[in-house]
């Protein structure tokens, strides 16, 4: 049984990363045929690009906000994992 185009990895990433709403329509009504851990993998990024989709519709003060507290966080993250090792 062959996987049809758009449930292919690098397809379905580009479709979560370009047009997040659209994935979602994949993702949900495909849910019984991708595994769990892809199937909540591509949920979530879905989902963070959805947010940061919607913060084009906020003030531009809260949107910098935003994004900074983002990258903080994704900062913060990789230095705690690098001193673990």
């Amino acid at each position: 049984m062959t996987t049809p185009w758009y449930l292919k990895e690098k397809v379905l990433f580009g479709i979560c990363f370009l047009v997040p709403p659209i994935a979602y329509i994949i993702i949900i009504g495909n849910k019984k045929k991708l595994a769990r851990k892809r199937y909540l993998e591509y949920l979530t990024l879905a989902t963070m690009m959805v947010s940061i989709w919607l913060l084009k519709f906020t003030p531009a003060p809260i949107r910098i906000t935003v994004l900074l507290t983002i990258i903080f966080i994704l900062l913060y993250r990789r230095i705690k994992k690098t001193k673990k090792k």
